[in-house]
């Protein structure tokens, strides 16, 4: 059985606002570097590290989807051609 984790209203007031922050920064990547050794239980910064994680999946997200749709129109585009008919 999984136990829930119990956050204070600090905890996520400050979670919250780095999560705006790097929305509002368009942050790619943390802006410190080797961060996770420096702060890892700030909850500004694992804000800023949950806003980059989305980042990526929905870019990873958006790259397979245009994948697809390109096989997709290729192999519409390729069939019938070359058949002599």
């Amino acid at each position: 059985m999984k136990e829930e984790t119990k956050v204070d209203e600090n905890f996520k007031s400050a979670f919250n606002l780095g999560y705006r922050v790097a929305e509002e920064l368009n942050l790619k990547t943390l802006i410190f570097e080797n961060q996770e050794k420096i702060m890892p239980e700030n909850p500004m910064h694992l804000g800023m590290q949950q806003f980059i994680d989305e980042t990526k999946l929905s870019i990873n997200k958006r790259q397979d989807k245009s994948v697809d749709k390109a096989k997709g129109k290729a192999q519409k585009k390729g069939r019938g051609k070359g058949l002599g008919f």
